[in-house]
């Protein structure tokens, strides 16, 4: 089982990864191209993901 902490530095590495993707997408494309969506709506499940894996090791800390 991967831990809390493991996770949220996979994802981080994620969300850098697709962040860049995203810029350098939107210089290129429209930012209503189908893959520049795409890559959009992928980095804020990730966010999403991050947040959710911040508030369990808070809860950890607090509970601990």
């Amino acid at each position: 089982m991967i831990s809390i902490e493991s996770e949220l530095k996979q994802v981080s590495k994620k969300l850098e990864l697709l962040r860049k993707e995203l810029e350098r997408m939107a210089g290129s494309f429209e930012l209503v191209h189908q893959d520049v969506v795409a890559i959009s709506q992928s980095l804020d499940d990730l966010i999403v993901r991050y947040m959710q894996l911040k508030n369990q090791e808070e809860y950890i800390k607090k509970h601990m």
